[in-house]
Protein backbone atom coordinates (compact mmCIF):
# COMPACT_ATOMS: atom_id res chain seq x y z
CA UNK A 1 0.00 0.00 0.00
CA UNK A 2 1.67 2.93 -1.04
CA UNK A 3 1.53 6.38 0.91
CA UNK A 4 -0.62 7.89 -1.30
CA UNK A 5 -3.50 5.56 -1.23
CA UNK A 6 -2.96 5.59 2.75
CA UNK A 7 -3.25 9.26 2.23
CA UNK A 8 -6.74 9.07 -0.25
CA UNK A 9 -8.43 6.43 2.32
CA UNK A 10 -7.87 8.87 5.46
CA UNK A 11 -9.82 11.71 3.59
CA UNK A 12 -12.39 8.96 2.94
CA UNK A 13 -12.37 7.67 6.50
CA UNK A 14 -12.21 11.27 8.43
CA UNK A 15 -15.48 12.60 8.09
CA UNK A 16 -17.66 9.41 8.62
CA UNK A 17 -15.25 8.47 11.90
CA UNK A 18 -17.41 10.52 14.38
CA UNK A 19 -20.62 8.98 13.04
CA UNK A 20 -19.20 5.28 13.89
CA UNK A 21 -19.04 4.38 17.68
CA UNK A 22 -16.11 1.62 16.30
CA UNK A 23 -12.83 2.71 14.41
CA UNK A 24 -13.28 2.69 10.62
CA UNK A 25 -10.32 0.96 8.91
CA UNK A 26 -11.97 1.76 5.19
CA UNK A 27 -14.41 3.78 3.32
CA UNK A 28 -15.65 4.63 -0.27
CA UNK A 29 -18.29 5.83 -2.05
CA UNK A 30 -20.45 4.26 -4.70
CA UNK A 31 -23.36 4.48 -6.61
CA UNK A 32 -25.94 1.19 -7.17
CA UNK A 33 -24.15 -0.91 -9.90
CA UNK A 34 -25.05 -0.17 -13.11
CA UNK A 35 -26.11 3.31 -12.47
CA UNK A 36 -22.65 5.16 -13.36
CA UNK A 37 -22.80 3.29 -16.53
CA UNK A 38 -26.20 4.02 -18.01
CA UNK A 39 -26.12 7.45 -16.76
CA UNK A 40 -22.97 8.04 -18.85
CA UNK A 41 -24.81 5.85 -21.79
CA UNK A 42 -28.02 8.37 -21.21
CA UNK A 43 -26.10 11.58 -21.56
CA UNK A 44 -24.50 10.67 -24.47
CA UNK A 45 -27.35 9.38 -26.15
CA UNK A 46 -28.91 13.06 -24.91
CA UNK A 47 -30.89 11.97 -22.82
CA UNK A 48 -31.25 13.00 -19.16
CA UNK A 49 -32.06 9.94 -17.17
CA UNK A 50 -29.75 7.84 -15.11
CA UNK A 51 -29.34 4.04 -13.96
CA UNK A 52 -32.03 2.01 -12.33
CA UNK A 53 -32.45 1.59 -8.53
CA UNK A 54 -30.93 -1.99 -7.29
CA UNK A 55 -31.48 -1.60 -3.10
CA UNK A 56 -33.45 0.59 -1.05
CA UNK A 57 -29.98 2.44 -0.12
CA UNK A 58 -29.21 6.06 -1.46
CA UNK A 59 -27.22 6.85 -4.27
CA UNK A 60 -25.23 7.04 -4.03
CA UNK A 61 -23.83 6.00 -0.52
CA UNK A 62 -21.39 6.26 1.34
CA UNK A 63 -19.62 2.59 2.77
CA UNK A 64 -17.53 2.81 6.12
CA UNK A 65 -16.03 -0.30 7.29
CA UNK A 66 -14.86 -1.36 11.08
CA UNK A 67 -13.16 -4.71 12.38
CA UNK A 68 -16.88 -5.66 12.98
CA UNK A 69 -19.24 -3.70 11.18
CA UNK A 70 -20.43 -2.07 7.44
CA UNK A 71 -22.23 1.39 7.80
CA UNK A 72 -24.35 3.11 5.08
CA UNK A 73 -24.89 6.65 5.20
CA UNK A 74 -26.39 9.19 3.16
CA UNK A 75 -24.21 12.12 1.80
CA UNK A 76 -23.52 15.09 0.30
CA UNK A 77 -20.22 15.78 -2.07
CA UNK A 78 -18.30 19.15 -0.89
CA UNK A 79 -15.95 19.38 -3.62
CA UNK A 80 -13.36 16.80 -2.96
CA UNK A 81 -15.05 16.43 0.83
CA UNK A 82 -18.12 14.88 2.17
CA UNK A 83 -20.96 15.78 4.66
CA UNK A 84 -22.40 12.88 6.16
CA UNK A 85 -25.66 12.89 6.72
CA UNK A 86 -27.30 9.95 8.31
CA UNK A 87 -26.86 6.11 8.69
CA UNK A 88 -29.29 4.26 6.28
CA UNK A 89 -27.82 0.49 7.04
CA UNK A 90 -25.38 -1.34 9.45
CA UNK A 91 -24.62 -5.06 8.75
CA UNK A 92 -22.44 -6.82 11.23
CA UNK A 93 -19.85 -8.28 9.21
CA UNK A 94 -20.24 -12.09 10.48
CA UNK A 95 -23.57 -12.26 8.94
CA UNK A 96 -22.45 -10.73 5.09
CA UNK A 97 -20.76 -12.44 2.16
CA UNK A 98 -18.85 -10.18 -0.41
CA UNK A 99 -17.90 -10.73 -3.76
CA UNK A 100 -16.25 -8.23 -6.26
CA UNK A 101 -14.53 -7.67 -9.58
CA UNK A 102 -12.56 -5.04 -11.52
CA UNK A 103 -14.12 -4.32 -15.28
CA UNK A 104 -13.91 -1.74 -17.43
CA UNK A 105 -11.99 1.01 -15.02
CA UNK A 106 -14.80 0.02 -12.07
CA UNK A 107 -15.30 -2.00 -9.37
CA UNK A 108 -18.41 -3.88 -9.05
CA UNK A 109 -19.44 -5.73 -5.66
CA UNK A 110 -22.09 -7.38 -4.21
CA UNK A 111 -22.77 -7.43 -0.29
CA UNK A 112 -25.33 -10.67 0.45
CA UNK A 113 -26.85 -10.63 3.98
CA UNK A 114 -27.78 -14.01 5.63
CA UNK A 115 -31.25 -12.46 5.49
CA UNK A 116 -31.18 -12.86 1.63
CA UNK A 117 -30.84 -8.95 0.75
CA UNK A 118 -28.52 -8.57 -1.76
CA UNK A 119 -27.04 -4.65 -2.33
CA UNK A 120 -25.05 -4.31 -6.01
CA UNK A 121 -23.08 -1.88 -6.07
CA UNK A 122 -19.88 -0.13 -7.92
CA UNK A 123 -17.17 2.44 -7.91
CA UNK A 124 -14.55 3.75 -10.52
CA UNK A 125 -11.16 3.03 -10.25
CA UNK A 126 -9.49 4.78 -12.88
CA UNK A 127 -6.21 7.01 -11.98
CA UNK A 128 -4.93 4.77 -9.57
CA UNK A 129 -8.08 3.90 -7.75
CA UNK A 130 -7.58 0.05 -8.05
CA UNK A 131 -5.32 0.05 -4.54
CA UNK A 132 -7.55 1.88 -2.50
CA UNK A 133 -10.38 -0.40 -4.01
CA UNK A 134 -7.90 -3.44 -3.13
CA UNK A 135 -7.97 -1.84 0.51
CA UNK A 136 -11.67 -1.10 0.92
CA UNK A 137 -12.34 -4.58 -0.33
CA UNK A 138 -9.13 -5.98 2.31
CA UNK A 139 -11.10 -4.50 5.12
CA UNK A 140 -14.80 -5.80 4.11
CA UNK A 141 -13.51 -9.10 3.90
CA UNK A 142 -11.66 -9.39 6.91
CA UNK A 143 -13.29 -10.91 9.88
Amino acid sequence: MTKKSEKQMAKMVNPVQPHCDEKITAAITCNHAGSMRSLLVSKLMGQGGGGGKTSNLPNPVFLAVSEKSIYAFKYAPRGFKFKIKQEVARWQKDEIDVEYEFSGGMATFVISTKSGDAYSLEFPIVMGGKELAEMFFSALQAK
